[in-house]
């Protein structure tokens, strides 16, 4: 699949900060292309912008250099590197003078990866990007300005989802990455479960009151022994993308303040946001222990052990291939409303390559409605393109509507640099003390390390 539920976890955390500390070894490198490269036009004077450009054709064919061989790596499961070569074949089939080595690797062997090669002046051709940790790599000079390709082709950023096009987009409009898809998160139910209990499905009505009253319905202990065996609801606490972060923007609170300088997790509406979350575990009782889950459980809505499951667009086929009769529906609101979390993929390009007009060809595809059709089949993400999103997506399962719609009210994953810094303390604060066990209260936790958020925000201000 495109988006491995893996990448959503701390179990990446300790691998991209190796990937990133290997980066800074690397810093002496240059977003200009190796010598011998074809350079690209440089810039306009004009901003980049997809509002007033012409829509471009489907960038299948044009290249008109000499026989290349271009790596694409992505994340993923291994398993499935056929799917991924299926996604490329229409663009080498097009340019036949264009071989395309697809590699595949599990998140936290991805991003060493990506940081030894990277290090070694050796990094794959093309290779997707997270957008959380677009700005990191992106300040380092390591991945070619696509911007002189975007201009100098009129190609329309304007037939992308807006939120995507800005996460890799500088605010002195670098564009460092085409997006490639979205992960967006919403509530997946188990529909056994809600017919036993004679219940209807969720749906867009439903509230944080709701979520709670349900889920104390459907955790029930089966054999009276005293323990539970099967639980309300179930998700990740270990990343802010598949729970906590949509409770902050539900409660009307958010995590950086809107110039992105400092932490607002020490609002009231933040913290109340990160309350939420810990009493569906340990007062309301609706929600699996996060320690089961870290001592090996899994994930206890794919094991038919909860009813419902917070979690992103990625699951699909991953829950299909369990078998379980599931359905999807909206994220519940909270007290200003409806939110939930998008985090969109770009294809990024080496500065280093030695074929920038070929690898920025085979970015522009990947964000092309063909090459979006077999995306979107996967299942696994949410297409990036808007004509695709608009058509054929919404309709291509039960419950792909839903995360279509759910974009209306998202919210983007903060993507900054310092980032994984910021995680890494932040989360290490709330598993300890608010979600594996409630030895503090929220509003407690962040002020206990929001000074050091504020610390790391401060330095990685341009």
């Amino acid at each position: 699949m495109f988006a491995s539920n893996e990448h959503r976890s701390l179990r990446g955390v300790a691998a991209t900060a190796a990937a990133l500390a290997l980066l800074v070894a690397a810093c002496g490198g240059s977003s200009t292309p190796s010598a011998g490269a074809a350079t690209p036009a440089p810039p306009a004077a004009t901003p980049v912008s997809g509002e007033s450009a012409a829509p471009a054709a489907t960038p299948v064919a044009g290249y008109s250099g000499p026989p290349v061989t271009i790596e694409y790596a992505i994340w993923g499961d291994p398993a499935e590197i056929n799917s991924q070569k299926a996604v490329v074949e229409g663009f080498t089939a097009a340019n036949p003078n264009i071989k395309v080595d697809v590699t595949v690797s599990d998140w936290d062997a991805y991003w060493d990866r990506i940081g030894t090669g990277i290090a070694g002046g050796a990094a794959p051709d093309v290779f997707a990007m997270d957008g959380p940790l677009g700005p990191d790599y992106q300040s380092r000079d390591v991945l070619l300005d696509l911007t002189p390709f975007i201009k100098d082709e009129g190609y329309d950023l304007g037939q992308l989802d807006d939120n995507a096009v800005k996460d890799f987009t500088t605010k002195d409009g670098v564009v460092f990455g085409l997006p490639r898809d979205l992960n967006v998160v919403a509530l997946y139910y188990n529909k056994d479960m809600f017919d036993k209990a004679g219940i209807p499905y969720p749906d867009d009505t439903w509230t944080w009151d709701k979520l709670v009253e349900v889920g104390k319905q459907l955790t029930i202990d089966t054999n009276g022994d005293g323990k539970i065996d099967q639980w309300g609801l179930y998700t990740e606490t270990t990343d802010m993308e598949n729970a906590w972060s949509e409770f902050v923007w539900q409660a009307g609170g958010d995590i950086l303040t809107e110039d992105g300088t400092k932490s607002a997790l020490d609002k009231p509406e933040s913290a109340a946001g990160l309350q939420f979350l810990q009493d569906l575990i340990w007062k309301d009782k609706v929600m699996v222990d996060p320690v089961l889950v870290a001592g090996g459980l899994g994930d206890a809505f794919e094991l038919g052990m909860a009813a419902m499951e917070i979690n992103g667009s990625w699951l699909v086929p991953t829950h299909e291939a369990a078998g379980i009769n599931f359905g999807i529906a909206p994220l519940p609101a909270g007290a200003a409303g409806k939110a939930t979390s998008v985090n969109p993929t770009a294809a990024v390009v080496y500065a280093g390559t030695k074929a920038p007009e070929a690898s920025w060809m085979l970015a522009k595809y990947l964000a092309s409605p063909e090459a979006q059709e077999k995306i979107m089949a996967l299942k696994a993400s949410v297409p990036v393109n808007k004509e695709i999103l608009a058509t054929t997506y919404p309709a291509s399962f039960d419950g792909a509507q839903v995360f279509a719609d759910s974009l209306a009210f998202a919210h983007l994953k903060p993507a900054f640099k310092g980032y994984n810094e910021f995680n890494t303390i932040l989360q290490a604060e709330l598993d300890e003390n608010v979600y594996n066990a409630p030895n503090k209260t929220a509003a407690d936790a962040i002020a206990s390390v929001n000074d050091q958020l504020n610390g790391i925000l401060a330095a990685n201000q341009p």
